[in-house]
């Protein structure tokens, strides 16, 4: 994933960033519709903060919303651009393949107050820059019980703050990452459809996990074999000099303009991705029943579509599935490293072939991801030596029913070596 030299600038980029003020107004905007901490972060009790927020207007008002609440709360440093040159070409870029995200922009300068001639960056409010690992799972309606299809993930991470991910075993006094989190519905009102979903980096982009107002449900998983190779990773000093949309942003234009996997499919065919701090593919599915595992290739980051290798469930882990279809093409695997990408692969495909005939419920999705949940020491990310890695949410999301079940972290189980997780709260998208 994310090698040492990046996280260096990254620290560096942190250090000597000056973050703008913004409107002196710190009262909520009109867009937004909700803005509550579901889970409070705390020593002792819980890891992570998680924040609902529901935002409804149009695009420019929403994207003025969440420059306030980014700065309100996640004390948001802006980056900057080297030129105009590079500030226009991005922008331009944007402008013609993701217009809403070109509307918000406008939100976010209006409430920095930045200018045409400033060099901000509008397009990302970047915070607690991390890459991820996880496992998922796509469900069709053809093998559940309520005929509804659904798509079940980990997310997993490192449990350190940015000073001991650099230094391990030297923890500092900064915020633990991948512990400010949130669950953000959007209603927009002048293009791009409704969407629920659930992540963390940057409230304008940030969407890890999520399913649109369509049944059409996405999420991000690290991909080792196009993370392998820094060539296809943007360095943090050049990420103002790339033209196309982050693999965050991409996300948003496939929710915000694609109602299945066809559409989703014909969508990227025409986008230029690029990749800050790690490779990621992504697990597409819809109301249809239709899932699609999308890859970059390593050679030149044009996407690679890999139809699922199973009939049934689709199962996605950390390695590429374009390379590795199934598990007859798999490596030999050491059984005793339990969160090997492979090792995890095989505990999922496992589970679903032991239970064919069986119709599965939401909750069996829940129960899947709990085989694999993350609770280990690990340095495969790059790290001097292992750090806790552990599963940072757990989720089900019911395309049918516009609904996502999750629940969070909170604490280590040490005499079980397992996660304790809070209750599952119940999001739910409005129609």
């Amino acid at each position: 994933m994310l090698r040492q030299t990046a996280y260096r600038l990254l620290a560096c980029c942190m250090l000597f960033m000056v973050s703008a003020c913004g409107d002196s107004d710190s009262g909520s905007s009109s867009a937004v519709v909700a803005n509550q901490v579901v889970l409070e972060k705390s020593v002792s009790d819980s890891y992570q903060e998680v924040r609902h927020i529901v935002l409804r207007g149009t695009n420019q008002e929403i994207g003025r919303a969440i420059a306030q609440l980014s700065n309100d709360y996640y004390q948001v440093p802006p980056m900057s651009f080297d030129s105009l040159q590079y500030k226009n070409s991005r922008n331009s870029y944007i402008q013609q393949h993701f217009p809403a995200l070109a509307e918000r922009q406008k939100g976010v300068a209006a409430y920095y107050g930045w200018g045409d001639s400033d060099l901000h960056d509008s397009s990302a409010l970047w915070y607690d820059m991390q890459p991820v690992n996880c496992s998922a799972i796509f469900f069709p309606k053809t093998v559940t019980a309520n005929g509804h299809s659904f798509q079940a993930r980990n997310m997993d991470f490192y449990t350190v703050d940015m000073y001991e991910f650099l230094n391990p075993g030297h923890p500092g006094k900064g915020n633990k990452l991948f512990s400010r989190n949130f669950v953000m519905e959007t209603y927009p009102q002048d293009g791009g459809y409704a969407s629920l979903v659930v992540g963390t980096l940057d409230l304008l982009n940030g969407a890890y996990d999520g399913f649109n107002e369509y049944g059409l449900t996405i999420s991000g998983l690290v991909d080792q074999n196009l993370g392998s190779d820094p060539k296809n990773l943007v360095p943090l000093a050049d990420l103002e000099r790339v033209d196309g949309l982050s693999y965050l942003q991409m996300v948003r234009v496939i929710l915000e303009g694609a109602r299945t996997v066809a559409e989703a499919r014909q969508l990227v065919s025409n986008l230029k991705v690029y990749f800050p701090m790690d490779g990621i593919h992504f697990l597409i599915g819809d109301r249809n029943g239709n899932a699609l595992i999308l890859e970059f290739s390593e050679k030149d980051l044009s996407p690679r579509f890999v139809d699922p290798p199973y009939p049934g469930p689709t199962i996605m882990t950390n390695h590429s599935v374009f390379k590795t279809p199934t598990i007859n093409t798999f490596p030999t695997i050491d059984y005793t490293q339990s969160y090997n990408t492979y090792y995890r692969y095989i505990r999922l495909y496992d589970y679903l072939q032991a239970s064919v005939f069986h119709k599965y419920t939401p909750d069996d999705g829940l129960y899947a991801m709990s085989l694999v949940y993350g609770f280990v020491d690990d340095a495969s990310e790059g790290t001097a030596k292992p750090l806790p890695l552990r599963t940072v949410w757990s989720l089900v999301m019911d395309v049918d029913d516009l609904s996502m079940k999750i629940k969070f972290y909170t604490v280590d189980n040490n005499t079980f070596k397992t996660p304790i997780f809070t209750d599952t709260y119940t999001f739910r998208l409005q129609k």
